[in-house]
């Protein structure tokens, strides 16, 4: 498909040159409050563009890898833009990065801001283009051989990328060793932290329920709504004040030093965490 529309910015990226950048080069640009990512180039890709700083700060605090659920789970290709020498240990940033490649993201290094715009120009012109590259005959066609078909089954469930489908498949030898694993055996497992393993183990060993009697999939947030994101500390005392904080690692340090029984809800995603799993956070 042929993409005709704008390219949407993010007005937070409009001190950065890269908008009028990509007016120089032709484009349609329209600046916008996105709800996640910073470009989108289409419907089926955007772009996370990450300065040294913005990149050091992100993986101290763990968003890096929320913003990374969060994109892959809008838009069929999903791109990191790490622009410039992060400002921490190297060790460190290259290791996040590995671990978001293994679970299928796209990443780009830039030297600057106008390499930087010079990428996301060529991926918008792409995104453009007259014709597909590959030659399409018809209808996608289910994968024939058994073992594409389990990476495909794996796949489907959120958070769980082709290239981390075959390394949980190459690591456990089928999906049903796979489900057997599920949930604490795969917390060993590159890339796998708790969450991913409690979708995985939910989907491969919760009860079926049918389409009439599910609750309804949340919609999508609207083009300039950007929904705040709080964690928020719940206890069982009920005169204790609610806290809620936006800054996920204060808010997992501030889990470990609370009452027993005290628990962090996620208010994007609904995932609760105890004291020993603030711990496992913090120590990732």
């Amino acid at each position: 498909m042929v993409e005709k529309g704008p390219v949407l910015v993010d007005h937070r990226e409009r001190s950065s040159g890269i908008p009028d950048a990509l007016v120089a080069a032709g484009l349609d640009v329209q600046l916008t409050d996105l709800p996640v990512g910073d470009y989108v180039l289409g419907h089926g890709l955007a772009v996370e563009r990450k300065g040294p700083g913005d990149l050091s700060a992100s993986i101290r605090d763990g968003r890096l890898f929320d913003q990374a659920v969060r994109l892959q789970s809008t838009f069929p290709q999903a791109v990191l833009l790490v622009e410039g020498e992060p400002r921490m240990a190297e060790d460190a940033w290259r290791g996040a990065v590995c671990r978001l490649l293994e679970d299928g993201f796209t990443v780009l290094h830039s030297l600057d801001v106008e390499d930087s715009a010079a990428w996301i120009a060529r991926l918008a012109k792409r995104a453009r283009r007259a014709a597909p590259t590959s030659r399409t005959d018809g209808p996608r066609r289910s994968p024939r051989h058994p073992s594409a078909q389990a990476e495909v089954m794996l796949s489907a469930v959120p958070g769980i990328s082709a290239t981390m489908a075959r390394s949980l498949l190459a690591a456990h030898g089928s999906v049903a060793a796979v489900a057997a694993a599920a949930p604490d055996g795969l917390r060993s497992h590159p890339g796998i932290g708790r969450v991913r393993a409690a979708r995985l183990a939910e989907a491969l060993h919760g009860a079926y329920v049918a389409p009439a009697d599910r609750e309804p999939e949340p919609e999508r947030p609207a083009p300039g709504t950007r929904p705040a994101r709080r964690w928020i500390l719940s206890s069982r005392d009920r005169d204790e004040e609610t806290r809620s904080f936006d800054r996920r690692a204060i808010a997992l340090r501030a889990l470990r030093s609370s009452a027993e029984g005290t628990q962090l809800v996620d208010g994007l995603t609904g995932e609760v965490l105890d004291a020993e799993g603030a711990a496992e956070h913090l120590a990732e």
